[in-house]
């Protein structure tokens, strides 16, 4: 990984309240920019006061052109929506920030916590091909000792980076399987941490909640070659959360020994599928840990808006880095991936083949989603594991289309800071309070919004009227401008 340096004059401190107050105007004005693929909703919003039950206003969108409005999508990857994307980033760089600064309900005092900023990455499961360095400087790919070999020198964007060198011989069901169980292995890391921690302080592990509070937020990325590595932000505070203080001997080097000790001993067990004998996952030996914001004259220490910045611009990727840009769940939905007729049949007959996807139990064929052959074979992988019983529970046929991987793409632990539905509740007070002050009410209005609205399709509507310009309040509804959220 390369960061920015914590010295770099492009970084420059901003007051809290005046940050807070352009996340909002900035997150009002990408609520209202054009979503690529807005949702379609007729029906009408009413708004009654609460005491004397009169209706003060009422919006219907049969008044409006093509007798619709649309709001935002909401989807948090940048290749689907930019604009959606982009209004997540910003929500997600002001959670990872508050619990690095403080700010949103958060104590300021977290900025003088133990905090670092860790790396969790994947084993690997064979060779596969290498492009250009982490800064940017390029390298051969091998030569290599014994196997396969490539002497090449690969380009950025070169799209045999990140495949195997010898597909015959790489481990694809490994490979799907830490994916599927990347979520359990993180939860036996933060167990793993706390115990350590205990037992290297010299405390009970039962007794470590009475004297310090473990509190993180991570995102998922994907490397080139399809499998998630975590970057996570782990903060130590006292016994009562984020607002007291862990004791003196709670160091950010006893937090960084703990980390490392722990992310060698977490393992997870698999089920046997089939023939294969049973697997244990762990992590991979390449693991980084840096310190965020130390109080000594550490080079190697990053800001707080270094890696909020990096956590959120991961926040809002998917696999796109592994050659699928926009794939979508693959089982079909009559049958739920079985390929056969859910509905129950006359006694003593088989099931029918499913209608819809002709036994297939996809929604399409294998050569028309286009992928590369190491996407494909992943893929296809995690179909084939997925109709294995003892693997039922990991739902590999409805999480192909992610290899595997079935988990939140960002987490937090609850005592971290805030959460994403507190940002979206601020962004909504801001356009209420944009809106009664366009219809002439008092700002202590006791309002009761009723929403009636009902789906109507997808995509931008035909001839959209040009959005008002900046300064200037729609007149579509408080759900169509403070959407966008997820």
């Amino acid at each position: 990984m390369t960061f920015p340096s914590p010295t770099d004059p492009r970084i420059t401190p901003i007051p809290a309240a005046a940050t807070d107050l352009a996340r909002v105007l900035a997150g009002h004005e990408l609520t209202r920019s054009t979503c690529t693929r807005p949702i379609r909703l007729v029906g009408s919003r009413t708004l009654v006061h609460r005491a004397t039950g009169e209706i003060v206003h009422d919006f219907h969108s049969a008044h409006q052109p093509n007798s619709m409005i649309t709001v935002p999508c909401g989807n948090r990857r940048h290749t689907v929506c930019p604009s959606c994307s982009t209004l997540y980033k910003y929500d997600a760089y002001h959670l990872i920030a508050a619990g690095l600064r403080g700010g949103k309900n958060t104590t300021p005092t977290v900025a003088a916590h133990p905090r670092i900023f860790v790396t969790l990455t994947a084993p690997s499961f064979g060779p596969v091909h290498l492009g250009p360095a982490k800064n940017g400087n390029p390298r051969p790919c091998g030569p290599r000792r014994t196997g396969p070999d490539c002497h090449t020198w690969h380009p950025v964007g070169d799209p045999l980076i990140g495949t195997p060198l010898d597909p015959g011989t790489y481990d694809y069901t490994g490979h799907v399987l830490f994916n599927a169980y990347a979520g359990a292995l993180w939860s036996r890391f933060t167990t793993e941490t706390r115990r350590t921690l205990a037992d290297l302080a010299g405390i009970e592990r039962r007794d470590l909640r009475t004297v310090t509070t473990v509190a993180f937020a991570k995102v998922a990325e994907y490397q080139t070659r399809g499998v998630v590595h975590f970057h996570a932000v782990i903060r130590l505070d006292g016994a009562n959360g984020p607002g007291s203080t862990a004791p003196a001997r709670m160091t950010t080097a006893l937090l960084t020994r703990s980390v490392r000790t722990a992310a060698k001993r977490t393992t997870v067990t698999t089920p046997s599928p089939g023939a294969m004998s049973f697997r244990t996952l762990r992590w991979g030996r390449q693991l980084d840990i840096r310190t965020i914001g130390s109080s000594d004259d550490d080079d190697s220490a990053l800001s707080d808006a270094v890696v909020a910045r990096y956590v959120a611009k991961y926040a809002t990727k998917g696999t796109e880095a592994s050659g699928i840009a926009d794939l979508r769940p693959l089982p079909c939905r009559t049958c739920d991936g079985q390929g056969l007729q859910v509905k129950p049949t006359e006694p003593g007959k088989l099931q029918r083949p499913c209608p819809d996807c002709h036994g297939l139990g996809r929604s399409t064929t294998w050569a028309a989603l286009g992928l590369s052959n190491h996407a494909l074979t992943l893929v296809r992988t995690c179909w084939k594991l997925g109709g294995r019983e003892e693997l039922a529970g990991l739902r590999l046929r409805r999480w192909a289309h992610t290899f595997g991987f079935r988990g939140h793409f960002a987490t937090k632990s609850r005592s971290y800071s805030t959460t994403f539905g507190a940002l979206r509740d601020e962004r909504a007070a801001y356009t209420a309070a944009q809106r009664d002050q366009a219809l002439g009410l008092p700002s202590s209005a006791d309002l009761v919004v009723v929403n009636d609205w009902h789906y109507a399709g997808r995509g931008p509507l035909p001839d959209t009227p040009t959005p008002a310009p900046p300064g200037q309040v729609s007149q579509e509804p408080a759900a169509a401008s403070a959407g966008g959220g997820r």
